[in-house]
């Protein structure tokens, strides 16, 4: 599958020989998007009852996948609501995809349909595939995308393209955290799973975010027009890995080495930031290796109120560090500041001050903030990795996010860190310290 023409409407450069005039034009005459299911839930539940009396799309992408004697032009186009002035306003939720087929006569029209798209996120990466099943096309628009589109004369049909997830969850056998979706690839009637080892949220337990997860293979079929699993076995990662993973893997380990080359022996890197709970007076000690029988080497102070302006009752702060590493309930710690200072305060000189070098501090006096790791809020996942499966958390009924106080922070890996937050215990990527605002 080739990727024809990328040519972004934006201030992003052209491809090359191409132009905005090349691109197709885009239309939304003839489309009922007013009765459209995916239109009316991409929408903000306050709005959603708001009549749109008019939608623009301007084409973004042309694609041309082609698989079994099929060939497809596919038209990708953003949708707006029209400014006072006609030209595109408020972005919406979702992509409009135009599909024809192509052959030796010209171009025959298939039909037109909405997907979800995040704007926020730019999710998900498009990359169209198309396979023939049972004589009938099968359009997929990404890797791991839901929803995917059976080509029939009727026209486009979309289906679940993870309803075999279930059945394959069944057969999964025991001792396995069954994560998320993969892939589905309808060229190989194969559907991808990622598996990790149970218990990988118990702070007890030692966990890496580098560890080499594996994969669920689910053999499908389309039984009564739904996909159903004949078969599962495990398979490694390297099955369906494509080379911009392998090199992200191989640059996070290769990062990794150097950071514990710094490290005390058996201390898994970390790289984020918190702060001290403990509420002695005296500060919080700093130890020489994880365990109270540590020698104490300094301390990190106590929190501290700044004095207010202008009558305020000023602001508490607490004195916050750089967390390098963990180790059976221990963090290494580094970089550690009086409080307030990283606002712009005075922290006054008779008070206690901050131990100037490095050493372990217990996890049981650590807090933190959830900061933006670039995944959807709202979820903790039972392994550090961005498939593993997920356990959904809200906080005052709206979803956990950027800038929520963790209740403990158990253990960390990398970006990662073992979280306590709401009753529910996970993993959350992305830890700070930020005390004013959010973390971004």
């Amino acid at each position: 599958m080739k990727r024809l023409l990328v040519a972004l409407l934006s201030s992003c450069a052209l491809s090359a020989g191409a132009s905005a005039a090349t691109l197709p034009s885009c239309s939304m005459d003839g489309f009922d998007w007013r009765n459209d299911r995916v239109f009316a839930e991409s929408r903000h539940p306050a709005v959603r009852n708001q009549r749109v009396e008019r939608l623009i799309c301007q084409t973004t992408e042309v694609y041309e996948p082609s698989a079994g004697g099929v060939r497809l032009r596919i038209q990708r186009a953003k949708v707006h609501q029209p400014a006072a002035d006609g030209s595109a306003g408020v972005e919406e939720s979702v992509n409009l995809y135009t599909v024809a087929r192509v052959t030796q006569q010209g171009e025959e029209p298939v039909g037109r349909f909405l997907a979800a798209y995040d704007i926020s996120r730019d999710k998900p990466f498009i990359d169209p595939q198309l396979a023939v099943v049972d004589g009938d096309p099968v359009l997929t628009l990404g890797r791991s995308v839901a929803t995917a589109y059976r080509l029939t004369a009727a026209g486009i049909v979309p289906f679940d393209a993870h309803g075999w997830v279930p059945g394959a969850r069944e057969l999964a056998g025991p001792g396995l955290s069954v994560g998320q979706v993969r892939l589905t690839d309808f060229g190989r009637m194969a559907g991808y799973l990622a598996v990790f080892p149970l218990g990988s949220d118990d702070p007890a337990r030692r966990t890496s975010a580098l560890t080499d997860h594996k994969l669920l293979k689910a053999h499908l079929a389309f039984v009564d027009g739904r996909l159903a699993v004949r078969s599962v076995e495990r398979v490694e990662r390297a099955e369906i890995q494509d080379v911009e993973e392998s090199a992200a893997i191989a640059d996070s380990e290769e990062t990794a080495e150097e950071a514990r080359k710094r490290l005390p022996a058996g201390t898994e890197p970390c790289q984020m930031s918190g702060w001290s709970i403990d509420a002695d007076p005296a500060g919080l000690n700093v130890r020489s290796e994880p365990s109270a029988r540590g020698r104490v080497l300094g301390r990190v102070p106590p929190a501290w109120n700044a004095a207010g302006r202008d009558g305020d009752e000023g602001t508490n702060y607490r004195a916050e560090f750089d967390i390098a590493g963990y180790r059976d309930g221990w963090f290494f710690i580094r970089n550690i500041r009086a409080p307030g200072t990283d606002y712009g305060e005075r922290y006054p000189r008779s008070r206690p001050q901050p131990y100037r070098g490095q050493g372990w501090v217990s996890a049981r006096f650590v807090g933190a903030a959830l900061a933006n790791g670039g995944l959807p809020g709202g979820q903790l996942l039972q392994t550090p990795n961005q498939y593993a499966a997920v356990t959904p958390v809200t906080r005052q009924g709206e979803p956990i996010s950027t800038g929520d106080i963790v209740q403990r922070l158990h253990a960390c890996s990398g970006n990662w860190g073992l979280i306590e937050i709401e009753g529910a215990r996970g993993w959350w990527n992305g830890i700070c310290s930020n005390q004013v605002t959010n973390c971004s």
